[in-house]
């Protein structure tokens, strides 16, 4: 017979309580350079638009668009 682990409890650290923001959460992130840690060396790290609600919104019509087929 094997013996398996218990099932590990719920987290219940920072980030999962009711005033989570995974919205804040990311931008941190992105805020702190750890975004970078994900994307290989050969891509540019400077010269990206600045996120704006008009880019964004477009960003977001564009995938809904996708999404949709179009």
């Amino acid at each position: 017979m094997l013996n398996h682990p218990p099932a590990p409890e719920p987290d219940d650290g920072p980030g999962n309580g009711p005033d989570h923001d995974p919205d804040h959460e990311l931008a941190a992130l992105i805020d702190t350079g750890g975004f970078w840690r994900l994307a290989p060396e050969w891509v540019p790290r400077t010269g990206y638009a600045e996120p704006t609600p008009a880019l964004l919104r477009d960003v977001e019509a564009g995938l809904r668009r996708r999404l949709a087929g179009e």
